[in-house]
């Protein structure tokens, strides 16, 4: 009875160790999962930025973002950023500044 009794205890020490490893293990996974995501969100804007410093440097355009998205293949999600343009003058390439919208 006394083995039994210990038999049981064992077993439910074996299993709480499992369960308890393997939420540890989930959780690592989610953590990692997380920042990787993150990550790719601050890539995703630097490569963004530098399409289009490159598109803008290419055309010089003055015609804003609907010609060079037309013109010059440059893509990105309105949605997520806006790109805001300062014209300096016509000989001059534009300052542009990339901001994420939440």
């Amino acid at each position: 009875m006394i083995r039994l009794k210990q038999k049981k205890k064992k077993k439910y020490k074996q299993l709480l160790c499992s369960v308890v490893l393997l939420a540890l293990t989930l959780f690592v996974f989610g953590f990692a999962a997380d920042r990787i995501r993150l990550s790719n969100e601050s890539e995703q804007t630097t490569i963004l930025e530098k399409a289009v410093t490159r598109t803008i440097t290419q055309c010089y355009a003055l015609e804003g973002s609907a010609y060079l998205t037309t013109h010059y293949g440059l893509t990105y999600d309105p949605d997520q950023y806006l790109i805001d343009y300062q014209y300096i003058g016509s000989n001059l390439r534009p300052d542009v500044t990339i901001i994420k919208r939440n």
